[in-house]
């Protein structure tokens, strides 16, 4: 089953009946048509409409795509960063353990 609609607005409110003798209403047709374009322009407004938020959010998506790989990188720099503190304040701490042995031993002997 195809997807491809095969009256729009135009073509029904374009239509034209052959007149005969024991036929419809062409007063009643005509309301009825004018009811079925509405109907149609609405649902086309309605398909527009959907068709454009479909389009921006899939923008907004890919933009919110696009700030979560930039936020990951940046977690990854962050991590690196304080991994690299980590091993600067350990090795700082090492010597400050140093220094503090080698002034006891120093002013061990002055006291």
């Amino acid at each position: 089953m195809a997807n491809k609609i095969q009256l729009s607005p135009k073509k029904i409110l374009n239509k034209q009946f052959q007149i005969d003798f024991k036929g419809y209403s062409a007063t009643e047709v005509d309301y009825f048509l004018d009811s079925v374009v509405e109907d149609y322009e609405t649902f086309a407004d309605m398909l527009n409409n959907s068709y454009e938020q479909i389009e921006n959010l899939q923008k907004e998506n890919e933009a919110l795509k696009m700030k979560i790989s930039n936020l990951e990188k940046e977690k990854l720099l962050q991590q690196d960063n304080i991994r690299s503190m980590e091993d600067n304040l350990s090795s700082n701490v090492d010597l400050l353990k140093r220094i503090s042995s080698l002034e006891k031993e120093v002013y061990k002997g002055k006291e």
